[in-house]
């Protein structure tokens, strides 16, 4: 069985990563589902935990580094909501390592790969350890 991402980012984040995404996901066999938004603080919990719900492992939440956000306070706002799904999922008994925050800019596109090469490999050992 695949692992799923979900990537919810920030357009100001990252400078185009879906063709990371289509490289990283064919090379490690895990369905990825890549959702740009305006900024990371329009991440609401809700959106999180239905794409756990809907079959994800691991949801990653992309935005700028704190005091680069053009909206002033998206990130921190986002970092709030990841910590609060995780708190829910792990009240729920799901396991509260299944979101993250990751927080870039646009020239780093190897901070990119990298976090989502480690949450297909927290994906992997999710399935593999049947807690998916």
């Amino acid at each position: 069985m695949k692992p799923g991402i979900v990537i919810f980012c920030c357009t100001n984040a990252v400078a185009a990563p879906e063709d990371e995404v289509e490289r990283v996901n064919a090379a490690h066999q895990a369905v990825v589902k890549f959702t740009r938004l305006p900024c990371s603080g329009r991440t609401d919990v809700l959106y999180i935990l239905r794409a756990i719900e809907d079959g994800a492992d691991v949801a990653i939440v992309v935005g700028c580094p704190d005091g680069g956000c053009q909206f002033l306070e998206g990130s921190r706002r986002a970092r709030l909501r990841v910590r609060y799904a995780n708190r829910l999922l792990a009240e729920a008994g799901v396991g509260e390592e299944r979101v993250r925050m990751v927080t870039l800019t646009p020239d780093e596109p190897q901070g990119f790969v990298n976090a989502l090469q480690e949450a297909i490999a927290k994906a992997h050992q999710l399935v593999s350890r049947g807690a998916a």
